[in-house]
């Protein structure tokens, strides 16, 4: 994209806390939906509904309380339920990509048409988020722009509790553990790697 020129505009995104905020109910709703038989969406159910916690501090324990959301985190089955939730998200929102609960959108900007579309494709991220319970952390998602030169600093909005926010620009990111910066360079990530 950047040999025909202009710049990539990335969003990075972070879902606040989201193993531990998926919806049992939407959750068995959308397994369903892929036609998982019902023997099996009962063994499921059974699996995240019938939990309860407690806190325990300097040896007083609290009453034990239902546990209403979540995928219990290190089981084989966790990181399963957690895609087959999110499993809709590229049919709503254009260019973006997934990796367990890291996602990201870029598009090549080369006007501000293409500025708005990306901002369009994060609004409806958004939306989705909301309707499925999976909250955007806002000062986490990030803007990097790709490129060579001059780039335009186009400002990107999310949207929490009704205000729009400005999201965060960096010029280092990681990518999966990877750091590059704004040229695509991995000198940072060289150097972290050496020290």
């Amino acid at each position: 994209m950047l040999e025909s020129g202009g710049q990539i505009d990335a969003i990075y995104m972070d879902f606040a806390k989201a193993f531990d905020k998926v919806s049992h109910t939407k959750l068995l709703i959308k397994l369903k939906s892929y036609g998982i038989t019902q023997e099996i969406i009962n063994w499921i159910q059974n699996l995240l509904i019938h939990r309860r916690h407690c806190v325990k501090v300097y040896g007083k324990s609290s009453d034990c309380m239902s546990v209403l959301s979540g995928i219990p985190q290190g089981t084989i089955l966790g990181p399963i339920l957690f895609l087959i939730y999110i499993n809709d998200l590229p049919d709503i929102c254009e260019d973006i990509y997934l990796y367990a609960d890291d996602a990201k959108s870029y598009k090549l900007i080369r006007n501000d048409s293409d500025y708005q579309t990306l901002q369009e494709n994060f609004n409806e991220l958004q939306k989705w988020s909301n309707k499925w319970q999976l909250q955007l952390n806002a000062a986490k998602c990030k803007v990097i722009s790709f490129g060579r030169g001059d780039m335009a600093q186009y400002k990107y909005t999310i949207i929490s509790q009704n205000i729009a926010i400005l999201l965060g620009r960096d010029n280092i990111i990681s990518d999966l553990g990877i750091t590059i910066d704004q040229e695509l360079k991995f000198t940072n990530h060289i150097n972290e790697k050496i020290q």
